[in-house]
């Protein structure tokens, strides 16, 4: 096995080969703080087979080893939009074998079961549907089954009985018992994380979700449950259902299985870029709400995040970089906020609705927001104004910040 931090290199390769050519963990490229090509780790951490015999490992980089990413995976489904785009940040590989990766066991499980609740939170009702019975029964319903009451009843001088054949409109339809049966194998997870801060929270989510199965049944066989199908005009309901088959396969439909402790995982990929960038999205709508736009759609491209108030506008973008504490910022970073600045559908979302290709460029501040480590704050942006926070000026730039928010830490 070969075991990598983020940005390591795999060691005594000095060409292009096709043995880590397909991998999805590292890329042959030479960073501008190296001085050599090679295979390199990136910002993304998982396991993921090499070849049949060899598997590669990464984990976060060094300084970070001791994230808690059952904190971080909260604190991004605290928004229903974060937890419409959360499927781009990781990939899961259910069909392959497991990997032994004691350094990853606290990473997938959470992952995939939080993920699964927080789209299960967003169903307010459940599906009904036609649900074929065939019973024997004290008084007609549907269609009487002849051949099977002959056999069953009459030549046992049971005449009180009638074998029938019915359909009947209810929830407790193949979708919904497939959701029952994966948030019961999530409670058996949870039930581990117990002394975890954001048990308690977690825990509220997922009775909730269970309360609208009560008169839903967990009887699913496997078979069946490889033929369930979503329905296109149930967006939530189609998720959801992709997301408890992959929970079910996931501890290989056994809820003994759910709290398992051996170290495999199943193979996955996790861009820490792009969970730290959804981290901080948590963090500034619980502060600001809706005064903070997510990935809006400007002509140069998508920055992070745009704030507006009365009294402060802002361009917003994450940078999973701690360098930036002691360092200067990239160029490309600098031109690339810079240009969100000059976009005219970025500055008329802003506020500056009269502003043409011919008005003059307002100054708006540009803000990058990088991860520090072993900070206690759980959310800086609570309680106060984004400006307040804008006290870490970017010399010789104008309006140019850096602010660092912590990553949650297990002990700290």
């Amino acid at each position: 096995m070969i075991h990598l931090k983020e940005h390591d290199i795999i060691e005594g390769v000095d060409k292009q080969t096709d043995r880590f050519e397909h991998l999805s963990l590292v890329s042959w490229e030479k960073p501008e703080t190296k001085k050599v090509w090679g295979y390199y780790a990136s910002y993304r951490i998982g396991a993921e087979w090499i070849d049949e015999n060899e598997a590669l490992v990464v984990t976060a980089k060094r300084g970070m080893e001791n994230i808690d990413f059952l904190g971080m995976f909260m604190t991004c489904f605290s928004s229903n939009l974060a937890v419409e785009s959360f499927s781009k940040i990781y990939s899961i590989r259910s069909e392959q074998p497991s990997i032994e990766a004691p350094s990853l066991k606290g990473v997938v499980s959470p992952l995939i079961v939080l993920h699964f609740l927080g789209v299960m939170s967003r169903i307010k009702a459940l599906k009904k549907g036609y649900v074929h019975h065939s019973e024997n029964l004290k008084k007609v319903k549907g269609r009487i089954q002849i051949l099977k009451n002959d056999r069953t009843n009459i030549a046992m001088k049971r005449y009180d009985r009638i074998c029938c054949d019915y359909d009947e409109y209810s929830v407790d339809i193949p979708e919904n018992r497939l959701l029952k049966k994966a948030l019961l194998f999530s409670n058996q997870l949870l039930s581990g994380m117990k002394f975890h801060h954001s048990y308690n929270t977690i825990h509220q989510k997922l009775a909730k979700s269970l309360a609208l199965f009560d008169n839903v049944s967990s009887d699913v066989e496997i078979r069946d449950i490889k033929s369930i199908k979503s329905h296109k005009l149930f967006k939530d309901y189609s998720e959801a259902i992709r997301l408890a088959k992959q929970v079910l396969a996931h501890f290989d439909y056994s809820i003994n299985k759910a709290n398992t402790t051996d170290n495999k995982v199943v193979p996955f990929i996790l861009d820490m870029s792009l969970l730290y960038e959804h981290y901080v999205y948590g963090l500034l709508n619980e502060a600001y709400n809706n005064r903070v736009e997510y990935q809006f759609g400007g002509s140069t491209g998508k920055p992070d995040f745009l704030y507006r108030s009365k009294e402060f506008k802002a361009i917003l973008d994450t940078k999973y970089i701690p360098k930036y504490e002691n360092m200067t910022l990239d160029n490309y970073v600098i031109r690339q906020l810079s240009g969100y600045g000059r976009d005219i559908p970025v500055l008329r979302w802003l506020g500056y609705e009269g502003i043409t290709e011919e008005s003059p460029t307002p100054s708006v501040p540009c803000i990058i927001i990088y991860p520090k480590e072993n900070n206690k704050s759980l959310n800086p942006f609570l309680g106060r104004k984004l400006q307040e926070l804008c006290t870490n000026r970017v010399s010789r730039l104008s309006q140019f910040y850096t602010i660092a928010i912590p990553i949650p830490m297990i002990g700290k």
